[in-house]
């Protein structure tokens, strides 16, 4: 399915308007011209939050491809305990989605997994729902926002 197909590393024209955001800047310096693999450690613990925000502004194919390092870190076991990791990541869907409708949902099955998996394992990233919120919630409105059906079902 060409729409969950994750595209090659983003070129010159994937990253037109990169320069009238100032985390996007950054975010290019760090990216430009490299592989998921070469990126993924730019995930790593509060770096996530700084990622998040880049992310939120990159040009869609730039979001599109390297939303992909941020699962690939997000479903290793160097993610346990990183709330600051998890969070970021369902509070980017939201907001992306929001904020470019059908930037989410057109790549949304390929981040299904990785959604659903940490709507399952709150506690795998040491996320206290008193302060981070419900991640079972937060993954049903990403879902619901992207006109999907939740992959984890209903709560207990």
């Amino acid at each position: 399915m060409p729409a969950a197909r994750k595209p090659g590393v983003p070129d010159k024209p994937a990253w037109y308007g990169y320069k009238e955001d100032l985390d996007v800047r950054y975010m290019h310096g760090l990216f430009f011209g490299k592989s998921i693999d070469e990126v993924i450690h730019y995930f790593k613990g509060s770096r996530a939050i700084q990622r998040s925000d880049e992310l939120l502004y990159a040009p869609r194919p730039v979001f599109q491809y390297y939303i992909h390092a941020f699962v690939k870190y997000l479903m290793s076991e160097q993610a346990a305990g990183e709330a600051d990791a998890a969070s970021p990541f369902l509070h980017l869907l939201d907001a992306r989605e929001k904020k470019d409708p059908g930037s989410v949902s057109a790549i949304f099955e390929s981040l299904a997994d990785c959604v659903d998996y940490i709507a399952k394992n709150q506690l795998f990233f040491d996320a206290d729902e008193n302060i981070y919120g419900n991640f079972e919630e937060q993954a049903r409105r990403i879902s619901e926002r992207c006109g999907v059906r939740p992959v984890h079902g209903e709560a207990p």
